[in-house]
């Protein structure tokens, strides 16, 4: 049985208002990535889940219109792109937070096994 606005393995199928409202997002999000301002791009990324996670909840509606399902593709694909830059962005970002924050565990880790003064 396949519920009217859900595909063959029976996940909702976005709506194109949905979509666009998404890709708004993700539209901003990329700008926010690309100024490295981390906790916009969290607050952004929490708005857009939101509507991910309201499609996944929400139960089946109407079939998207044939004329729809060709800009609800295009919108998807958009979204998958800048999601790709957005990651392109995050990632070298991540890396060296990480790295920065090892230095500071193995700092610390040094001061404390030496008995020299510990910050923080």
């Amino acid at each position: 049985m396949n519920p009217s606005n859900q595909n063959a393995a029976g996940n909702r199928i976005l709506t194109l208002e949905e979509g666009r409202a998404l890709l708004s997002l993700y539209e901003v999000m990329v700008q926010t990535a690309r100024a490295h301002d981390w906790a916009r791009l969290t607050e952004i990324e929490h708005q857009a889940a939101a509507i991910r996670d309201a499609v996944l909840a929400s139960p089946s509606v109407s079939q998207p219109q044939p004329d729809n399902v060709e800009e609800l593709k295009a919108l998807l694909i958009q979204i998958q792109r800048l999601d790709h830059e957005i990651r392109s962005q995050v990632e070298p970002a991540r890396e060296e937070a990480r790295q920065q924050l090892a230095a500071e565990v193995k700092g610390r880790t040094v001061r404390t096994a030496y008995g020299g003064a510990t910050e923080g």
